[in-house]
């Protein structure tokens, strides 16, 4: 089995850094797996005519593949041109892989944009921004969802959540064509044996608490509430940030991030390390406490970064968005706040930093959560998908199903109490109760 993968590669992004586990994994299992590297940042020179080599250059290297797997995000198709741009770009590369008879799988990192709601959840109802999300709506659904089907050669999508299932589903795709593959997640590290070295190294003292957050910079993480959070703490607590802006950020959140914290006072207890080499986030790893997820974002599909935190072994804090507490729905093994509610991650930071029975079992459910949604896992049920479209069988999504019964035997003193005999509706006629009970049921419809 031969498949392309058209994705960002081998560079400082999550999704290039997803690809390649899931490729080495896929590698693993004897697939040939090859890349054809996507540039965000050169949609911005790109004329039409460019565009359309580029897509006509993709469909022919396809001819010499048996699958095409795109990683979907909307900057990798043009949304630094504008939204509708990246999905008629994103649309029209699906249609010409079609054209060339290759099946084509897309794995979703992002919901479409138009959804109507803000990194708040709530919906907005401002007029310009109602209109922008209806365009953006009929956009996805004209150019990209009427792509997606169970037939052979109709493109088929993965997603990491049932959140997000549902949001392509509201936007238009067939439900039979969108399946949940849970984000891969590393193997658990192990504890270093002397902590307090790691802290050394980083010039923390050894009774230092040291909270940490992995990957990039970005206001949907809500670094700038775990900065609040901090200032409410105990001076002995400290804030890692492993991580920069992303490479293609456009917006000045780093910025606004390091004002946050010179005006609230707290510069030499919060430590923002920018891109890291691996020997060095291997010392903030071993020197980390709890690692913080304070995620503000509830269209969040899934996140690199808290795998990560989760194969840490350290206990994590998360927010509550759908995508964190799906995870928690199959392994308890965060301690979930409010989003943006800073004092209830003072009141958990402190709870973890003083209860190490908690923090042990929340490391040790992130462990069988890891254990359950290995890379080795997510590439098998990958490469059934694969095996399924390529042999141009009619490939149908897993519904919802039907819920299993639970069988139990009463065992409490209440229910092996003797139940009152049945009332014989005849009793009632005998008694001239049945008017006034049709009576009452009849003003209740009423």
């Amino acid at each position: 089995m031969r498949v392309l993968h058209l994705s960002t590669w081998n560079k400082p992004c999550g999704i290039a850094t997803y690809c390649g586990n899931l490729v080495r994994s896929l590698d693993a299992l004897g697939i040939r797996n090859d890349i054809y590297p996507l540039e965000p940042h050169l949609w911005r020179t790109y004329t039409q005519g460019d565009i359309a080599d580029l897509q006509a250059d993709i469909a022919e290297q396809s001819r010499r593949y048996d699958l095409v797997h795109i990683q979907h995000e909307h900057g990798f198709f043009g949304h630094a041109v504008s939204y509708k741009a990246a999905a008629r770009n994103y649309g029209t590369m699906l249609k010409t892989l079609r054209a060339a008879g290759t099946p084509v799988v897309t794995t979703f990192h992002t919901e479409p944009l138009g959804a109507g709601t803000g990194t708040d959840g709530r919906r907005s109802f401002a007029p310009q921004k109602f209109v922008r999300n209806v365009n953006r709506r009929l956009t996805w659904k004209h150019h990209v969802s009427r792509c997606f089907g169970e037939r052979a050669l109709e493109a088929k999508a993965l997603v990491h959540t049932p959140t997000t299932r549902r949001a392509l589903i509201k936007q238009g795709m067939p439900a039979g064509a969108v399946h949940v593959v849970e984000h891969g997640c590393l193997p658990q590290r192990e504890a270093w044996q002397n902590p307090a070295a790691a802290k050394e190294q980083l010039g923390l003292s050894p009774d230092t608490v040291l909270l940490t957050m992995f990957g990039f910079i970005g206001r949907y993480k809500g670094h700038d509430v775990a900065v609040r959070a901090l200032a409410k703490m105990p001076e002995h607590f400290h804030l890692a940030i492993c991580g920069g802006a992303h490479p293609e950020a456009d917006d000045d959140f780093l910025d606004k991030l390091i004002k946050l914290v010179r005006h609230l006072g707290v510069e030499n207890r919060v430590t923002i390390t920018g891109w890291l080499a691996v020997e060095a986030t291997d010392v903030y790893y071993a020197a980390t406490d709890i690692c913080l997820a304070p995620y503000v974002d509830p269209n969040l599909s899934a996140s690199g970064a808290i795998t990560w935190a989760l194969a840490s072994g350290r206990p994590t804090i998360g927010s509550k968005v759908p995508a964190f507490q799906n995870i928690c729905r199959e392994q308890p093994c965060m301690l979930l706040t409010t989003p943006k509610m800073e004092d209830e991650i003072v009141w958990a930071a402190q709870k973890l930093a003083a209860d190490p029975v908690q923090s042990a079992n929340l490391v040790a459910a992130a462990g069988r959560y890891i254990d359950s949604y290995s890379w080795e896992a997510t590439a098998r049920v990958t490469e059934n998908l694969y095996a399924s479209m390529i042999s141009g069988e009619r490939v149908t999504a897993s519904g919802i199903g039907r819920g299993r019964l639970v069988a139990r035997t009463a065992t409490s003193a209440i229910s092996q109490r003797p139940q009152p005999p049945l009332i014989d509706r005849r009793g009632l006629l005998a008694a001239g109760m049945a008017r006034s009970v049709e009576t009452q049921v009849v003003s209740r419809a009423g």
